[in-house]
């Protein structure tokens, strides 16, 4: 049995959340193999509506993996505390398993770009949406870095492999006004 969820924040202010709700951090799972899955899948994607392809930023890598180490110190997807994502878009990615292996990166944007369809992202009216934000920041055209960071383990006291995945982009995407140049209709059809 699983569960999984998705989210994105793109520079918000969080609020704080009590230490009672918190747990230790769960292990570092980040590799430069998982960052070039990330890049791959991101890029697949972008390509299929006109969006030149992101880099990876060491800057952005290193944020990224802050925050996925913060996420997982809450359950599933809670407003995690700390200073959010400031001048980065965010995607985050939470799943549980009884597996032994995380998530890969590949599944969590996937299931974000999904977004476009599950969520129905209207092309005749382009705009920020929560169900279809996390499809838009994949795709936007103006982004051009990107870093990712997975923290992964079994909670303590917890039966369930929990995967969180969170992908910081620069410059954020999904501004107001700007979704029409930015998120581009599939290419070909």
């Amino acid at each position: 049995m699983a569960v999984a969820a998705t989210a994105l924040t793109a520079v918000v202010t969080m609020q704080p959340v009590h230490a009672a709700d918190e747990r230790p951090p769960l292990p570092d799972t980040t590799d430069e193999a998982f960052n070039e899955e990330c890049l791959a899948a991101h890029n697949s994607y972008r390509a299929q509506h006109g969006a030149p392809p992101l880099a990876l930023d060491d800057a952005a890598i290193a944020h990224a993996v802050r925050r996925a180490q913060t996420v997982s110190t809450l359950d599933g997807l809670s407003t995690p505390p700390g200073p959010g994502s400031t001048g980065y878009g965010e995607n985050r990615f939470w799943f549980a398993t009884y597996e032994d292996e995380p998530v890969s990166c590949e599944e969590a944007v996937r299931l974000w770009y999904e977004a476009r369809w599950t969520g129905g992202y209207d092309w005749d009216r382009p705009g920020y949406s929560p169900d279809t934000g996390t499809f838009t920041q994949v795709v936007w055209k103006d982004t051009d870095v990107l870093g990712c960071g997975r923290a992964s383990g079994r909670p303590e006291g917890g039966e369930s492999l929990q995967t969180f995945i969170v992908c910081s982009y620069g410059p954020a995407g999904n501004i107001i006004g700007r979704f029409r140049q930015n998120v581009g209709e599939p290419v070909g059809g």
